[in-house]
């Protein structure tokens, strides 16, 4: 087990801790503590029976009192103690709320009805009060251990796409030294934004910032993102660049710069890594119903149905016969924030062969 997950693991065990220690308690205290408070309660409801049967032994002739010759059947088995010079017992009738008690000096039976005295059941009310406790300490273990989880994971995908926001511009970075000293620059711009993003995204503990809303012209943005991949397509199509068509009457989308990007960058470092080896790509830019569409069709290998079902999950890289390295977020984060800026990414199958890429901006 890895040391992050070994720390995740003691983590949760400690805040399980008092849940069990709790929970040891409860039954060590139902054990042994619980019977005694039982007999305890027993006794004291028959100290205050005793005491009605001690008045009448102190006043038998009392016209308050009724009289019988000899104790009737079916209080034999209610015989509580003796009373010197006789004995004594109750006999309660719940249903009607009170109890008869009675003493027995020898010359026949004096008894009176009295109160029902409530004894309180506290093996119940434990078992009640014990259950609400360990149910409270249960959820909020459950929780606890499920935040702790949930940040793990958290923290996990915020270095995964720090990583990856970060290696995507230094790869081009790297490729365009003494080559193009504009497209450098362009790309340490670039870099200096992502960086400001990362720390917004920090300081607004693990959420990304708002995206910006202003005009960006993605015919532009295409050619700025695919210039770093520039060479590498060239090598895989005998020096021909990805043809990139604006068929759209206004390539102008409302939506983050930095972004626009991003998202373009994983798109053709997407395609470059997956499709460029088999076939063509050609972009292509169209509009209609408010949005802009940026349509990126390969003759790729193309994908399974299943795995362009989970193309956009986090962590996922398909079985296909290309594309190496990767962390397996590039389309993920892509989707993220084409929809973080109102608009979405989607995947469809190319005909006869290939995959076709949608992103879609709001004008």
């Amino acid at each position: 087990m890895k040391g992050g997950n070994w720390r995740l693991l003691r983590s949760v065990v400690a805040l399980s801790l008092p849940t069990v220690l709790v929970a040891a308690l409860g039954v060590w205290f139902f054990v042994d503590r619980v019977p005694e408070i039982e007999k305890a309660e027993k006794n004291r409801v028959r100290a205050e029976y005793r005491e009605v049967a001690l008045e009448i032994r102190q006043n038998p002739g009392s016209e308050r009192y009724k009289r019988e010759t000899s104790l009737p059947e079916g209080w034999r088995s209610s015989v509580a103690g003796k009373m010197a010079p006789g004995r004594w017992g109750c006999v309660p009738v719940e249903t009607n709320g009170f109890a008869w008690v009675w003493y027995d000096g020898g010359n026949g039976v004096v008894f009176t009805q009295t109160p029902l005295v409530g004894e309180r059941d506290y093996r119940t009310m434990f078992l009640l009060f014990g259950s609400f406790i360990l149910l409270v300490l249960v959820g909020v273990t459950f929780f606890g251990a499920r935040f702790l989880v949930r940040y793990a994971k958290e923290r996990d995908d915020f270095v995964a796409a720090t990583v990856h926001d970060l290696t995507t511009p230094l790869a081009a970075l790297r490729l365009t030294i003494g080559r193009s000293e504009e497209e450098s620059r362009l790309l340490v711009d670039r870099m200096v934004n992502l960086v400001r993003n990362l720390g917004d995204f920090l300081r607004l503990g693990g959420k990304r910032p708002p995206p910006e809303r202003v005009q960006v012209d993605l015919a532009a943005a295409c050619r700025e993102a695919y210039a770093p991949y520039r060479e590498d397509f060239r090598d895989h199509f005998g020096g021909e660049d990805v043809e990139i068509d604006c068929a759209a009457q206004s390539a102008a989308a409302t939506a983050d710069p930095t972004l626009v990007a991003q998202t373009l960058w994983n798109l053709f470092g997407n395609e470059l890594k997956y499709a460029a080896p088999f076939g063509r790509v050609k972009v292509r830019i169209e509009d209609g119903g408010g949005k802009v569409r940026v349509v990126f069709a390969d003759e790729g290998p193309g994908m399974s149905p299943r795995d362009r079902r989970r193309a956009f999950d986090r962590y996922f890289r398909g079985r296909g016969k290309s594309g190496k390295g990767g962390f397996g977020i590039g389309l993920c984060t892509a989707r993220e924030f084409a929809r973080a800026m109102g608009g979405d990414l989607t995947l469809a199958a190319n005909d006869p062969h290939g995959c076709v890429f949608t992103l879609e901006l709001p004008k």
